[in-house]
């Protein structure tokens, strides 16, 4: 047990500066969305899409993703995609099975973890899961709590007012934005699509996804035996491209705000991951569940 008194590189590697960088980052991130006040949360006004440079920002990336690219005929594919990513059940089944196959043939490499067992690369992937989900929970839940607990997503803002939710927004007529429950009446019918978030501050999903892109690439990063730069390259890709496309999707479908995913979700992965890496507590975490992992595997043995 030789692992669990020594550090692994991998894992943790003290650097205060770039801990500190990151912090600053986050806070920077979220106190400039803050700085707008209640109009980034309530939007209670039709002008209030127009005020402040983060409203500007989350409209222009709501046109683009969902009118621009939806309702174009030729993009009939693509808003079959995303029609699947945003399904409550098969979108989750596709994002969890993508990540999972990414993590595996990643870990599989002989270039990660070389001198590890498989026991420990498992070690790994429950301890980001562990870590990363109870660090994103508490940080939505605290984001919520102190900054913005109920701030309407675009398809909400769009389709019924924020005043009275018997009338139609007065932000827009219906025709201006286009809904992924348009496009297919059995999605609709079947009540399958995410795309109407009353509490879409922070984007959880995107903070998920950013949380496993972040730990992904800084492990390869730090995986220096043997792998080449192209493939490091490819590796890094993978993994962005998924995280991205992933975070994309709840865009496309009015679920949440550019700023939803970047000043929010954005900031709480790079908290969690930069606390996690820049300090000894990932490590301490895998080396835990690893140590409990080869102790459940000897008693078995003496049982048997």
């Amino acid at each position: 047990m030789a692992l669990l008194s020594g550090n692994i590189s991998e894992l943790y590697q003290s650097n205060l500066k770039r801990l500190v960088i990151s912090i600053l980052v986050a806070f920077l991130l979220v106190g400039s969305w803050r700085l707008c006040g209640s109009q980034c949360c309530t939007f209670k006004h039709d002008h209030s899409l127009k005020i402040s440079i983060w409203n500007r920002i989350d409209l222009s990336a709501f046109r683009f993703f969902n009118r621009w690219l939806l309702t174009r005929e030729h993009h009939t594919l693509i808003a079959r995609i995303f029609v699947a990513l945003n399904s409550l059940v098969i979108g989750e089944l596709i994002s969890n099975f993508t990540i999972i196959s990414v993590t595996s043939m990643i870990f599989s490499s002989k270039y990660i973890f070389p001198k590890q067992t498989c026991s420990f690369k498992v070690s790994v992937v429950l301890a980001m899961i562990i870590y990363g989900m109870f660090g994103q929970m508490l940080l939505t839940k605290l984001s919520r709590d102190f900054l913005c607990p109920k701030r309407p997503s675009p398809s909400v803002v769009f389709r019924f007012s924020t005043v009275n939710p018997e009338k139609q927004a007065i932000s827009s007529s219906s025709d201006d934005v286009f809904s992924i429950n348009r496009l297919f009446e059995e999605a609709k019918n079947r009540d399958l699509v995410k795309e109407i978030a009353h509490d879409s501050w922070p984007g959880e999903h995107a903070a998920v996804n950013l949380i496993w892109s972040l730990f992904m690439s800084t492990i390869i990063s730090r995986s220096t035996n043997g792998l080449s730069g192209a493939k490091r390259f490819f590796m890094h890709t993978i993994v962005w491209f998924i995280a991205l496309l992933f975070a994309i999707a709840r865009l496309v479908s009015g679920a949440h705000w550019f700023s939803d995913c970047f000043a929010g979700g954005f900031s709480e992965a790079l908290l969690v991951v930069a606390i996690g890496i820049y300090t000894p507590i990932f490590q301490y975490i895998t080396k835990i569940i690893y140590f409990l992992i080869d102790r459940s595997r000897s008693n078995v043995k003496k049982l048997l």
